[in-house]
C-alpha cells in the first residue's frame, strides 16, 4: 500500500461521515413524522427542496470520491494537496451537517430552511465542483485507447456537456429564488448526474 492510499483511506472514512450525516437528517425526518402520527409532538412540512437538495450533495459527495480514486496514483503526495483534500472533504461535511435543520421541530416549513442555507450550499458545491474538474484533468492518468475512441466520439461529449450544464445549473440556482423553479434545477441536475453516471458505467469511460 503507498503512503497516499493510507490517507486516502482517511480521507474517505471523514468523507463517508459527511454523508452519513446528510442520511441522518432524513432520519431525524421520518422520526419527527412518527412522533407526530402518534400524537406526541407537532409535524412539520418538508416539502421537496431540502431533499432534492440532500440528495445533490451526496451525489456530489460521491463524484468527488470517484474522481479521488481516479487521480489517486497520479496526485503527487505534498502537504499541498494534503491540504485541498482536507479543505474539500471538509467543506462537505459542513454542507451535510447544514442541509438539514439541527432540531427540525424549529422549522415548520422546511421551504424556509431552504430558503436561508441554500445559497452557501450552493456555492461552495459549484466552487469545489469547479476546482475537482481542474484537478482531474490535470492528473488523470491516461486512458486505454478504447477509453481514448469513446471518450472522443459522441458519447464523451454528452458526459462533457452534461458536466458542463450541471455547473451552469448549480450557478443559476444560486440566484433563482422561486421555489418551484429551485425544485425542478434539483431534480433537473439530479436526474442528469445518474444519467451520466449509467453512461458512464456502460460504456467504460
Amino acid at each position: 500500500m503507498s503512503p497516499f492510499d493510507f490517507v486516502f483511506a482517511l480521507f474517505s472514512l471523514i468523507l463517508g461521515l459527511a454523508i452519513a450525516e446528510a442520511l441522518a437528517g432524513f432520519a431525524k425526518v421520518m422520526k419527527l413524522h412518527a412522533r407526530a402520527r402518534a400524537g406526541l409532538g407537532k409535524d412539520v412540512r418538508v416539502g421537496w427542496l431540502v431533499p432534492l437538495l440532500a440528495a445533490l450533495v451526496i451525489l456530489n459527495q460521491l463524484q468527488f470520491w470517484m474522481t479521488a480514486y481516479a487521480v489517486r496514483d497520479t496526485l503527487p503526495l505534498t502537504y499541498l494537496t494534503l491540504l485541498c483534500v482536507t479543505l474539500v472533504v471538509g467543506a462537505y461535511y459542513l454542507f451535510s451537517a447544514l442541509v438539514f435543520p439541527e432540531e427540525p421541530a424549529d422549522w415548520p416549513d422546511f421551504d424556509a430552511y431552504y430558503d436561508v442555507h441554500n445559497r452557501f450550499i450552493l456555492t461552495g458545491m459549484l466552487v469545489i465542483n469547479l476546482a475537482v474538474a481542474i484537478i482531474a484533468g490535470r492528473y488523470r492518468p491516461p486512458m486505454t485507447a478504447a477509453q481514448r475512441a469513446i471518450g472522443e466520439g459522441p458519447v464523451g461529449l454528452l458526459v462533457l456537456a452534461g458536466v458542463a450544464m450541471t455547473m451552469v445549473l448549480t450557478f443559476a440556482l444560486i440566484f433563482v429564488k422561486r421555489r418551484w423553479l429551485n425544485i425542478l434545477l434539483l431534480a433537473l441536475m439530479i436526474a442528469m448526474i445518474l444519467a451520466a453516471a449509467v453512461l458512464v458505467a456502460v460504456t467504460g469511460l
